[in-house]
């Protein structure tokens, strides 16, 4: 496996930073696109693997690199915290709903923890941080973004 495969499934997993470390000591390009133009910064942002990002930055990573499509790592972060709030919303919605049907009937029904308590929201914070991570390090979201098969 070349060094850049190595490096792609790595950050796409986004766990263990003793694997990247011996990952990076082969030298890879950490800026070479795989054949959809995807880095692996993207891949990690896309893991919201706050280390793998930290890291890759400090190996000259460009955050506005873009793939075949446009997108930099910065609009798949924008994307994944735009899609994972909507569901958060959603789950609280629904369990504001099922609480209250729970209140008028007086029947019991299987009453979900809190929102913040359930995975991924309680990963959230992770997101967020990749976004301030590669907002500090120069990183912008494109414009240009094409969606193929919908635009």
């Amino acid at each position: 496996m070349t060094p850049e495969m190595e490096l792609y499934y790595l950050c796409d997993i986004g766990k263990s930073t003793a694997r990247l470390e011996r990952c990076l000591a082969r030298k890879p390009d950490v800026n070479k696109p795989n054949e959809m133009g995807v880095t692996a910064l993207m891949f990690a942002a896309a893991a919201w693997s706050v280390p793998f990002v930290r890291r890759l930055l400090e190996e000259k990573a460009d955050p506005n690199a873009e793939d075949r499509n446009g997108a930099t790592a910065m609009n798949i972060v924008d994307q994944q915290i735009a899609s994972t709030e909507a569901a958060a919303d959603a789950e609280r919605e629904d369990c504001r709903k099922r609480r209250l049907a729970m209140e008028v009937t007086g029947t019991l029904l299987y009453d979900r923890p809190n929102v913040e308590e359930l995975e991924p929201f309680t990963f959230m914070p992770r997101l967020y941080e990749v976004k301030s991570i590669l907002e500090q390090a120069g990183g912008r979201a494109s414009d240009s973004v094409r969606r193929p098969g919908y635009d």
